[in-house]
């Protein structure tokens, strides 16, 4: 009985140890653009993306209110004065929060032309995109590579 646990147990071990050690499987979501290779149900965050070329509104506290380009008044930050860089992240929440997706059928609707852009591949097939942070700052148009055929995507409500 011995000789049979430690064989068993040696085995157990080298397993666990190859494992380990195994670079892991990476797939690209074609909704946020990162490559992965664990998912979890909020794995996939995708921020508000706000234009730089617009004005905010002037609020009456004097305060600037910038609305994001993707979500409009869903997704706004405010700014102390215009430039300063001091922006309020109240309750910003992210234009999308949820698992990572492989397939393009289950983002196609999702797809605006502004923060969720479809992947555009260079001539070695790899995706050119850039993967958008949350972070503690608005992120704004110019730090997102944008390609032709992006604007077929956009959303025009009204």
């Amino acid at each position: 009985m011995d000789a049979y646990y430690s064989r068993t147990q040696s085995t157990r071990s080298l397993n666990i140890t190859h494992a380990a050690t195994m670079p892991a499987h990476r797939e690209h979501c074609v909704r946020c653009h990162k490559d992965f290779s664990v998912n979890y149900p909020s794995a996939c965050v995708v921020p508000h993306v706000f234009d730089s070329r617009c004005d905010p509104l002037r609020l009456y506290s004097g305060e600037f209110q910038w609305m994001s380009e993707c979500c409009g008044g869903y997704g706004t930050v405010t700014e102390e004065e215009p430039g300063s860089g001091a922006f309020r992240m109240m309750e910003l929440t992210a234009c999308y929060r949820g698992p990572h997706t492989t397939y393009k059928d289950v983002v196609r609707l999702q797809y605006n032309g502004v923060s969720i852009l479809r992947c555009k591949h260079n001539g070695s097939g790899k995706c050119m995109r850039n993967y958008l942070t949350q972070r503690n700052r608005p992120v704004f148009d110019k730090e997102v590579v944008y390609c032709d055929g992006d604007e077929q995507d956009r959303h025009h409500d009204g």
